[in-house]
Formats: C-alpha cells, sequence, structure tokens
C-alpha cells in the first residue's frame, strides 16, 4: 500500500537554501560600499599611487609632484621646469565624494588647503625616488578617518582612527 507524503525532500530544500544565498550574495555585491570600506578603498588607491607615481619617477628620471586639495588630489610632471598636470591614467586628477574630509601635514604642520599657492604642488618626488615626507589624513563624515604618514623613502605608515577616537 503507498501511502501520499506531503512535503518537500532534503534535496529540493538545499537547492532552494543554495539559489537563495547566491541570489543573497548577488544583491550584497551589488551595493557600493560606504563608511569604513569606502575610506580604507581611498587610502589604498592613494597609497597604490604614491608608489606607482615614485617609480614612475625612477624610471622615467623625471620629477614629479603632487598637490593636494580639499576635496581630492593631482599629480604632476616636470617639464622645462614647470609643473603640468598629468592626465593620464592612472595619474589623472581625483576628486573625493562631498561625504569626505582631506587634512596634510608638511613637517607636522597642518597646512591650510583651501589658501595656498596654486603654482605649486607640495610633494616633490624626486627621480631617485625620494619624496618630500608628509602626512595626509582622509576623514569620512564624522565617523572614522585614516592618516597616512609618508616618509621619504616613500614608506607609508597607516592609522585608523574610529568616532570615538577623533576630535
Amino acid at each position: 500500500m503507498r501511502r501520499n507524503n506531503k512535503g518537500f525532500t532534503l534535496i529540493e530544500i538545499m537547492v532552494v537554501v543554495v539559489i537563495a544565498a547566491v541570489l543573497i550574495s548577488a544583491v550584497a555585491l551589488s551595493f557600493p560600499p560606504v563608511g569604513d570600506k569606502l575610506l580604507k578603498e581611498h587610502a589604498d588607491r592613494f597609497s597604490a599611487l604614491i608608489e606607482l607615481a615614485q617609480d614612475e619617477a625612477i624610471l622615467q628620471s623625471n620629477e614629479l609632484a603632487l598637490e593636494i586639495t580639499p576635496n581630492g588630489y593631482s599629480f604632476y610632471q616636470n617639464v622645462n621646469n614647470s609643473w603640468l598636470a598629468m592626465s593620464q591614467s592612472p595619474f589623472n586628477k581625483r576628486v573625493l565624494e562631498n561625504d569626505f574630509s582631506t587634512k596634510m601635514y608638511l613637517d607636522g604642520i597642518l597646512i591650510d588647503l583651501k589658501d595656498r599657492e596654486k603654482s605649486k604642488p607640495q610633494v616633490v618626488i624626486l627621480s631617485s625616488g625620494e619624496m618630500t615626507p608628509f602626512t595626509y589624513s582622509i576623514r569620512f563624515q564624522k565617523e572614522s578617518e585614516i592618516s597616512l604618514k609618508v616618509d621619504a623613502n616613500g614608506e607609508i605608515e597607516r592609522t585608523f582612527l574610529l568616532k570615538e577616537n577623533l576630535n
């Protein structure tokens, strides 16, 4: 005698769970990063560009420079003893979203990024690979901040501050 079973088999349930997991992970990956993750991505990109600019200066035997503005940064190259903005990728001008604010320190002194001479970038990267030591801080809203301390050899020390440690 045959019974009529009502319900799902274990395999059917497992297939539904796997499909749901795949869909949930696809949706989660489609959202842009926010907060600390976005801040870390900006810091990683900036660090990589500094290292790349240092390598480029050595390989091309040409001085490069970095200008930091209140809402981003730009790279320059020395052409006939004047600074020319680099427009080719990856050294094109970078603009940060409105949720970010930046600070820069040279020799431990806070530089006013809004009121400065526009003709000279703050950081020079020599053809030997040496550069002007500086500290660059990126803050996301009032939640968190990453401070990147770059020494004369281009070594980068990263400090991450959370909301409770910020001023």
